[in-house]
């Protein structure tokens, strides 16, 4: 058998081309896998350097993370520039003089103080002839770009598309996982900052219980001790779910706690708060709010709910509503609320929750109720026995919001 040079050509061909898509798919870090596709551009295209571009389809934008020698993100919108035109049309680009060209922007140049004179730019499809991502190279050294790079680059472009996916792949995991790290965090952070009962204060027993939604929730309690032997009741639930409740419900915390102890007036307290959330959230969000100043001594409970569930009193079995005093805090930034007082006689029980209980649905979408919630008031006083019981109605359906 005579082997002919064109043979040991397409067999040295062949051997190419199995080597680069090796280092191609040898890693799914994005940054190592622009190094692999630049050192396979370089052996076998022989250019000084070059860029990897990702699709990003949702911001209609490439990107990349390193640019040449340079470490920083840069985003270009599709369309835009050499490499987002090629992004647009799908078309390859060669110029052999760059700065004679419009789509070329000079500016990078100018700031690195580098000098780019050939440019290849083109789109790297996967096998559903989708363009996920742009190569742009830079300076070829023994000669002009031409046919010839086109075809081997076309040659491994489902092998740089496979890369790219997994490596995208990759990406959204690990971000998955650094943000559920975060969450994680955070609800051990919240709960770290919400009391933790049962406690006694003086002849007065304290429990609560509250299970977010997600990891992190926008339910809020808090007990406080005040001067002259008064406590604090304070709960709270922020519109919405997840970190941007939290986020408002820690303020809401934060800034009672350094209040209630030096503010005697419940309603100017509230109307405090209330305008604290507005600068904060522009009426985006808002928070139902309730805050009582129990005085043991006394019994005497002195008040302002702000468009909280209405809090209940047992007293021998009869339940006993706290209504509305004001409007929900972070509505509007000029609300005002007025202070209530009732009797919580001994052996009596005060019942705080948010809607998380009464509106929890099961299966057939059917709501667990105030009817349900206020006879299960009467039966048990325990916070654990009565999210059990609404956690048992809903079983079955996915829960939709925080309980406390």
């Amino acid at each position: 058998m005579i082997e002919t040079l064109s043979d040991r050509d397409e067999m040295e061909r062949l051997r190419t081309l199995v080597e680069a898509s090796k280092l191609i798919n040898s890693s799914i870090e994005p940054d190592a896998l622009f190094g692999s596709i630049l050192t396979v551009a370089r052996n076998e295209l022989h250019v000084e350097r070059g860029t990897l571009y990702f699709v990003d389809d949702p911001a209609k934008e490439i990107w990349t993370k390193i640019a040449g020698e340079l470490s920083t993100e840069i985003r270009l919108p599709i369309g835009k520039g050499l490499a987002g035109t090629v992004a647009a049309t799908g078309e390859p680009v060669i110029l052999h003089d760059a700065y004679a060209d419009p789509r070329f922007d000079r500016s990078l140049d100018q700031k690195t103080g580098y000098r780019t004179r050939s440019m290849l730019c083109v789109p790297i499809r996967n096998r559903q002839q989708k363009i996920v991502g742009v190569l742009q190279l830079l300076n070829k050294t023994n000669g002009a770009f031409g046919t010839g790079d086109l075809d081997f680059l076309n040659s491994i472009s489902d092998h740089m598309a496979i890369a790219m996916e997994n490596a995208t792949l990759h990406m959204e995991l690990l971000e998955k996982q650094r943000m559920a790290e975060e969450l994680r965090l955070g609800r051990e952070i919240q709960s770290r900052l919400l009391p933790s009962p049962p406690i006694d204060v003086d002849s007065t027993h304290l429990a609560a219980l509250s299970v977010p939604c997600y990891e992190v929730g926008g339910d809020y309690y808090d007990f406080l001790e005040l001067p002259d032997g008064d406590l604090g009741l304070a709960i709270g639930d922020v519109s919405g779910k997840g970190v941007a409740a939290a986020l408002i419900m820690s303020s809401v915390q934060a800034a009672l706690r350094v209040a209630a102890p030096i503010e005697d007036d419940l309603a100017h307290l509230v109307q405090r708060l209330n305008a604290l959330i507005y600068r904060s959230a522009r009426g985006r969000k808002y928070a139902t709010f309730f805050f009582g100043r129990y005085t043991p001594s006394s019994g005497m409970l002195r008040y302002v709910n702000a468009g909280h569930n209405p809090p209940f009193i047992a007293i021998d079995g009869q339940l006993q509503e706290l209504s509305s005093t004001g409007k929900p805090i972070g509505i509007l930034p000029d609300s005002t609320y007025h202070e209530q007082m009732v009797e919580i006689p001994p052996g009596a029980t005060l019942f705080l929750y948010t809607d998380g209980l009464n509106e929890a649905e099961n299966v057939d979408e059917q709501e667990f109720g105030y009817e349900r919630l206020r006879e299960l008031f009467t039966k048990t006083h325990e916070p654990q026995r009565i999210v059990a019981a609404v956690t048992e109605f809903e079983r079955g359906a996915r829960p939709m919001d925080d309980k406390t």
